[in-house]
């Protein structure tokens, strides 16, 4: 009698679960066939300033990691040798520039003077070299000016565009030489996603060419922009792709590893609730649901595939038309009841 009691409170609540027991019909949805691949972040712009005269570290005015804007000194040189060059160069082009004016005055008396026929050719010959030669040196001193003052401004190094630095490669007080790398940095809002692509699979996508980059916060990003190289690496036999991210992306940076997903076409896929799924040691289960007669749910061994937001592709074990429940647990105990009422 007590055992009576309990299988009918058992089943009385089986009852109860078996009309609250929510299901699922599958049916078959074209989903894009993908293939994962891992992309490399890269800055479009980047660059390393180096030293363009002599002299030895004064100041260092940002480090990495910090924003500068385009033309903003980044770094100064000591220069000492490079202003004493200017003063000179600027003294040597007031002197020429005041002979070259004396050799004008004078030349324009013997001109009047030959024009009266009062000196020889020879004498008028000889002036108008001098006068020449004078405006040559003062052109000759105008560009040894201006190179000065080049090489002055030289020691101070700005910014080529607007970025962040990646790397300093001086310090205060370190002697650098014409050439030597001081500081490097890139464009932030300007970046790309390059991706090595099998053979087989950039002749799939070259016509059309269908991809999008997955972040490390499940985001989804779809270039403005997709570059497919003409020839393939000779040492790795594949294909390099470029994609363009769209301008200010957000939480990236150069040298970062993303996936890349490309898709090689359509095909129908059953698809269900991760949630619905019973995992058992290795065996991967879902219960299974007969709306035309009173059997209770059976578990079914399936064979799954990828997981595209909650959901689960199902490779085998299920069929489109069938229904599934979506709460495992309710639909374990109406299985076990099945069992309990073979047993009594």
């Amino acid at each position: 009698m007590f055992r009576a009691i309990i299988l009918l409170t058992i089943g009385l609540s089986f009852s109860t679960a078996a009309k609250e027991l929510d299901s699922l019909k599958l049916v078959a949805t074209p989903k894009p066939i993908e293939r994962m691949l891992e992309g490399r972040v890269e800055a479009i712009s980047k660059a390393t300033v180096s030293a363009e005269t002599s002299g030895r570290v004064d100041a260092v005015l940002v480090d990495v990691g910090d924003h500068v804007a385009a033309g903003s000194v980044i770094l100064t040189l000591v220069g000492s040798d490079q202003k004493e060059n200017l003063n000179q160069a600027t003294a040597a082009l007031n002197e020429a520039i005041t002979q070259s004016d004396a050799e004008a005055k004078q030349f324009a008396r013997v001109k009047a003077l030959y024009d009266k026929e009062l000196l020889s050719k020879s004498n008028f010959d000889e002036a108008n070299a001098r006068y020449k030669t004078a405006k040559e040196r003062v052109t000759s001193a105008r560009a040894a000016l201006k190179r000065a003052q080049q090489q002055v401004s030289y020691t101070e190094i700005k910014a080529a565009y607007s970025g962040v630095v990646s790397a300093r490669h001086v310090e205060v007080g370190e002697a650098v030489i014409l050439g030597m790398p001081l500081m490097s940095g890139f464009d932030a809002d300007h970046l790309r996603v390059s991706v090595d692509l099998p053979q087989s699979t950039a002749k799939t996508i070259k016509q059309q060419p269908l991809v999008r980059i997955i972040l490390a916060d499940h985001r989804s990003l779809e270039p403005i922009k997709t570059i497919l190289f003409p020839i393939a690496d000779i040492a790795t036999s594949t294909v390099t792709m470029r994609l363009v991210l769209p301008e200010k992306t957000s939480n990236l940076y150069p040298g970062e590893l993303v996936k890349v997903a490309v898709q090689l076409g359509i095909k129908n896929q059953l698809m269900v609730p991760a949630s619905s799924i019973v995992y058992r040691s290795e065996l991967v289960g879902i219960y299974v649901i007969d709306q035309t007669s009173t059997t209770r749910p059976r578990l079914r061994q399936i064979r799954i595939g990828d997981q595209l937001g909650g959901e689960v592709e199902v490779l085998a074990g299920l069929s489109e038309g069938e229904s599934i429940a979506l709460d495992p647990v309710a639909a374990g105990l109406m299985a076990m009841k099945k069992s309990s009422d073979k047993e009594y």
